[in-house]
């Protein structure tokens, strides 16, 4: 399964191409992940990349029944502003004019790896967001930290928790 890391900076070229990293792209494992992607305009109007095949697994999971539901209702707009964007040999995909209509997005773009998606940031916005997060980078660290350790059933570094 993909884990996308990093974060590279791009430009989306006339023809709203936009290239795919060599680095991003060597993180997908096509046989379980696809080779095309599916992009979304995410809850902060950045475009969003998921590789096809594990974005519809997780769509699976989301599926209840054959009729509609109010949820499946209120999802209706998630599938209908996704779309497929297929890279061609060079890696580039091309940016559909709606969806960079309703996105916030700039010529000079910074791909940054999410786990298991990619953002598409303006640089510029991108940097600023950074900046203002370097300050609480190291507390950010501490609480992944605290998290591992209890997903693992350890406390500190002492080792297992009692009762373990």
């Amino acid at each position: 399964m993909a884990a996308f890391f990093g974060e590279f900076e791009q430009m989306i070229d006339a023809k709203h191409r936009l290239a795919i990293p060599a680095a991003l792209r060597d993180q997908i494992v096509p046989e379980e992940d696809g080779t095309d992607f599916i992009l979304l305009l995410g809850p902060d109007r950045h475009l969003w990349l998921y590789p096809d095949l594990a974005y519809r697994r997780m769509l699976a999971s989301m599926r209840r029944g054959p009729l509609p539901d109010r949820q499946s209702g209120r999802l209706g707009l998630l599938f209908a502003m996704a779309r497929v964007v297929k890279p061609d040999k060079q890696g580039r995909i091309v940016l559909p004019e709606k969806s960079m209509e309703r996105a916030t997005i700039s010529d000079s773009v910074t791909l940054a790896g999410m786990y298991e998606h990619v953002e598409i940031w303006p640089t510029d916005e991108w940097n600023k967001r950074v900046e203002n997060e370097l300050a609480n980078y190291g507390e950010m660290l501490y609480e992944a930290a605290d998290r591992m350790q209890g997903e693992m059933g350890l406390v500190g570094p002492a080792g297992p928790a009692k009762g373990s």
